[in-house]
């Protein structure tokens, strides 16, 4: 078997018809060519019942259930149950394109990749034109050349996995945070041998759900991203990164804390002191961001090094 695709399901009965039907009506491409990995992460709804409705007969669908443990987690049981040699994480909200599958099967026969990019649709619930994105990699390059490039997405769904390369490299999610995916690329992107990309618009990311983890940040959004942060702080002395990849690493923390901005513009003044003093307890973070690869975020950084009150005024202008 060539291809797993790993949906987690938790509480998205008004979207799974449309992810699994994306994924079994797939013209071209044989039940043994690829599998369905469901992982029901606790669902509290009629979600599953969906799934076993819209999969009874499919030879090529397995079901995982387990307690509710969050996205990481279901996407780990769904990589440890699948036996493609790849795997195609994708998320139980969005839908995969018409006929994508022969076609990014065919680009994996070709150049046996670590990774391979995907290009995606952004989709709107308010009739907003729906806005394509294109990253294509000029034949192979090697992941750690993609990362510096910095041209990559970093959803997890935008890219398909040799599931044989993460094992080898331990690279899975980690659990219990929100924003696994801002930990789990770069790392996976240093590792890598190899990358390529297929070329045409293969993953629709759907932007209407408003229960999605991003959709209304809080606190924890802000608290997790300093632990994203401090994760890939701690990778790139673990492996001794130096160079154009080290400063690659600290442009995706000052990426990261762009994101923590945003976020803290969002919270109640109660919740932006405790982020604010997050910031006050992690000032390596700043001062790696002085050596990012970008001149914005290396302003930000040596500001909100110096003076936190000036610099968080000053980088809220580039966020």
């Amino acid at each position: 078997m060539k291809l797993s695709l790993i949906i987690p399901v938790y509480n998205v009965e008004q979207y799974i018809s449309h992810c699994l039907q994306s994924c079994l009506c797939q013209p071209s491409v044989g039940v043994d060519d690829y599998e369905l990995v469901v992982v029901n992460d606790g669902t509290k709804d009629n979600s599953m019942q969906i799934v076993e409705e819209m999969t009874r007969g499919c030879s090529n669908v397995t079901i995982i259930n387990q307690c509710n443990q969050g996205l990481s987690m279901a996407r780990n049981a769904g990589l440890r149950a699948a036996k493609g040699e790849y795997v195609w994480f994708i998320d139980s909200d969005d839908w995969i394109e018409e006929g994508c599958l022969s076609g990014i099967l065919e680009r994996l026969k070709n150049t046996k990749v670590d990774g391979l990019q995907l290009q995606y649709r952004n989709v709107y619930s308010d009739a907003t034109p729906f806005d394509e994105h294109y990253s294509t990699i000029d034949g192979v390059v090697s992941g750690k050349d993609w990362l510096v490039e910095d041209e990559f997405f970093i959803p997890v769904p935008f890219m398909v996995y040799r599931r044989e390369f993460l094992l080898q490299n331990n690279l899975s999610f980690y659990p219990g945070i929100y924003h696994e995916d801002n930990d789990f690329k770069p790392r996976m992107l240093f590792l890598a041998k190899t990358c390529a990309s297929y070329d045409k618009v293969a993953y629709n990311y759907y932007r209407g759900n408003m229960n999605s983890i991003t959709a209304t940040p809080k606190l924890r959004n802000g608290q997790d991203i300093f632990l994203v942060m401090n994760r890939l702080y701690s990778f790139v002395d673990e492996y001794n990164i130096q160079g154009r990849y080290r400063r690659a690493f600290y442009t995706q923390i000052g990426n990261a804390m762009k994101m923590a901005l945003r976020i803290l513009q969002q919270l109640n003044v109660a919740d932006a002191n405790i982020l604010i003093d997050l910031m006050r307890q992690n000032p390596h973070l700043f001062k790696c961001m002085c050596s990012a690869d970008k001149w914005r975020i290396q302003l930000g950084g040596l500001l909100m090094y110096l003076h936190l009150p000036l610099g968080l005024r000053i980088f809220k202008l580039y966020v």
